[in-house]
């Protein structure tokens, strides 16, 4: 079996992408802060990913094929300037230096398009870089710098840059999460900036199309999105008619200092990945409220 470590393996992306690894024949090494018991195939590893020598022996001990990588501070009140966001960097890079020296051949890395400079077309994996906030900067030069390691050590390295995403489990502070609990709470919401456009991607589809990059030798940046402009206001609309509480919903049109628009252009991930299954919003949706 083709052995591989999964990082945030607990998180909104990682969670999906356990079953869908073992379908693909993967032995799968899945790593939690917690211990967590062995089932459905699944080899749970308590470690600390920010310690040095925990990152050491993990590697040493499970001796991956196989990388993939998407654990970092998420908290949505505090991650886009946190310092951890330094200590991720490090530890990232020791994670891929740990990998070749017991033998890995095949890393991906979670990215963000937050590294890009924002423009009103789609986005493309070779347009201009802007990072602004140090959660986005940290992620670009964690990129630059494990894809000259990964080069100069013989390691098939892969970085995805993720757009946006919702699915099960997010934060309650998350957009889509906070819609549904106070629509299903009977308590009216405010949504402020309606009009901006944003690429959401399921979940599920995210972690689905990581294992397949995973699988391929495709190298370097390729944008994970799904390559459709939808408005925050179609989108959340779209959640209060299924609860059927449309009167909850207020609309404002007030100044946001975010992008017009974020999209991205998914052509790398159909053409030479070959990722081709994007779940409907729809039914994504229905999988979301119901649960």
């Amino acid at each position: 079996m083709k052995r591989v470590l999964l990082t945030g393996a607990t998180g909104l992306i990682g969670k999906y992408a356990i079953q869908p690894l073992i379908d693909e024949g993967f032995e799968v090494f899945a790593v939690s802060s917690k211990e967590r018991p062995e089932k459905n195939g699944v080899n749970w590893i308590k470690a600390d990913l920010l310690d040095v020598s925990s990152i050491k022996d993990l590697f040493e001990k499970i001796k991956p094929e196989y990388l993939l990588h998407f654990a970092w501070e998420t908290t949505p009140e505090n991650y886009l300037e946190s310092n951890l966001n330094f200590d991720w960097v490090i530890a990232s890079l020791e994670m891929l230096k740990q990998f070749g020296l017991n033998g890995g051949k095949r890393a991906v890395f979670a990215g963000t398009c937050f590294e890009y400079e924002f423009k009103v077309e789609a986005l493309k994996e070779d347009d201009k870089l802007n990072p602004i906030s140090t959660y986005a900067k940290c992620k670009n030069n964690l990129n630059q710098l494990a894809t000259l390691y990964a080069k100069n050590n013989n390691i098939s390295f892969g970085w995805g840059r993720i757009f946006y995403v919702y699915g099960k489990g997010e934060h309650e502070k998350r957009l889509l999460p906070c819609v549904i609990n106070s629509l299903k709470n009977d308590e009216e919401i405010v949504i402020s900036s309606g009009e901006l456009i944003k690429d959401y991607m399921f979940a599920a589809d995210i972690a689905a199309s990581f294992i397949i990059f995973l699988g391929t030798n495709v190298s370097g940046c390729v944008n994970i999105c799904s390559g459709k402009p939808i408005k925050i206001k179609e989108i959340v609309s779209l959640v209060a008619k299924k609860l059927k509480q449309e009167h909850l919903l207020k609309f404002e049109n007030k100044y946001s200092n975010q992008p017009p628009v974020i999209i991205g252009d998914n052509s790398r991930l159909v053409n030479e990945v070959g990722y081709k299954k994007f779940s409907d919003p729809s039914s994504a949706l229905d999988e979301i409220i119901q649960n």
